[in-house]
């Protein structure tokens, strides 16, 4: 199970109370996995990731806690996953905007973490997906992020102290003070705004991740999007066909195939001053203009896609 993505390079950032070494990564696919694993459903995202061992995944994983340990499907699809160096799975819990009960968001930190002492099979996870997450950095909400973060990097240990907040928009720099990376765009494809992609700085959109569901373009457009994502240095990506996450979209063996090439190849991106690195590419990112059909220029807040009440038994 990989804990720093491959092609990463390291740069240390200060944050208040602590020294935090956060990863310039290559392009990674982002994947709420909220289906349940049984009769081969979780099938695809396995192979994919066998298929494409360049391309970096990190999977969210939701099953019921109420007994701790997963059941016997879980398990074995988890250490499938697990087995796989280019997979970090990660495991859900809601903060339901930092109104949520802290001893309870802590008790399901335990559960996560004590997947780790389970020996039959390798169930662990290397890091939390705060789903809920606020968005407002005030002092209380930064305060109680700050505290449920810093008890899950302490349970999990180092090494599966990997932090995710989503408050599925923009937010406030010093978020990126307390998580690993943030979603800051949870939304269907038609309130996909590209001019978002040039809203944060250069380090700053590598931690962020985009998740576009109900995508009803082609697998052109598809594609380009992917590649003005990465052009734009956005960390992780996920682009369903779906209105959640609860089936695989129906372009998911594209969508991976697309994060290949971008991974597999020479990504160099753009430097730090925004300008593109490598020109010859240019003729091939027609809509680098922003001129897109499916761009209403709407940015509407999260639409809550994600099923979160949907976690199976």
């Amino acid at each position: 199970m990989a804990t720093t993505p491959a092609a990463a390079k390291d740069r240390n950032v200060l944050s208040p109370g602590s020294v935090k070494t956060v990863t310039m990564v290559n392009p990674y696919i982002f994947l709420p996995l909220y289906l349940y694993p049984i009769n081969s459903s979780w099938e695809g995202v396995i192979q994919s990731a066998v298929q494409y061992p360049d391309v970096n995944f990190q999977i969210v994983v939701a099953p019921n806690l109420v007994n701790v340990i997963p059941d016997q499907n879980y398990i074995e699809n988890l250490q499938a996953l697990n087995n796989l160096t280019n997979v970090r799975t990660l495991g859900y819990v809601p903060t339901n905007w930092a109104t949520r009960d802290m001893a309870t968001v802590e008790q399901e930190i335990d559960c996560y973490a004590a997947w780790a002492n389970y020996t039959e099979a390798n169930i662990r996870v290397s890091g939390i997906f705060f789903d809920e997450a606020p968005s407002a950095a005030n002092s209380d909400n930064l305060s109680y992020m700050g505290n449920v973060t810093s008890y899950a990097r302490t349970a999990l240990g180092p090494g599966t102290d990997h932090m995710t907040f989503n408050p599925g928009v923009f937010v406030d720099p010093a978020w990126y003070k307390i998580a690993d990376e943030i979603i800051i765009f949870e939304n269907t494809w038609a309130a996909f705004n590209w001019s978002k992609l040039n809203e944060l700085s250069w380090d700053l959109m590598n931690q962020s991740v985009f998740l576009v569901y109900n995508f009803t373009g082609s697998t052109k457009d598809q594609k380009d999007l992917v590649r003005n994502l990465t052009d734009s240095n956005v960390g992780g990506s996920f682009i369903t066909t779906q209105d959640g996450y609860t089936s695989l979209s129906t372009l998911w063996p594209q969508f991976v195939e697309s994060m290949n090439d971008v991974t597999s190849s020479d990504f160099t991106g753009r430097d730090d001053d925004g300008d593109d690195c490598d020109d010859d590419d240019d003729d091939d990112d027609e809509d680098d203009d922003g001129d897109d059909d499916d761009d209403n220029g709407d940015d509407g807040d999260d639409d809550d896609g994600d099923d979160d009440e949907d976690q199976e038994d």
